[in-house]
């Protein structure tokens, strides 16, 4: 398991567990990006850009480095 911020562009993931803020936690969940949601990452240069489902999303670095994924081959 990494870190979403630690992935390169191009490569598939599964959100495992998003770190224990329940604001942040909350936000992300208004969003979509849930535990369990399959991602693509687009870009990792500066802001991290990703796609759920179809829908786009960009996160900062630093909330990024919060949310736990696995690799997906």
């Amino acid at each position: 398991m990494v870190m979403l911020n630690q992935l390169t562009s191009g490569t598939f993931a599964r959100i495992v567990k998003i770190e224990n803020e329940p604001l942040l936690r909350k936000k992300l969940q208004l969003k979509g990006i849930v535990e369990g949601s399959f991602i693509r990452v687009i870009s990792c240069y500066g802001t991290i850009i990703f796609e759920i489902d179809k829908r786009i999303f960009s996160i900062g670095y630093s909330i990024a480095k919060k949310i736990r994924v696995i690799e997906l081959l």
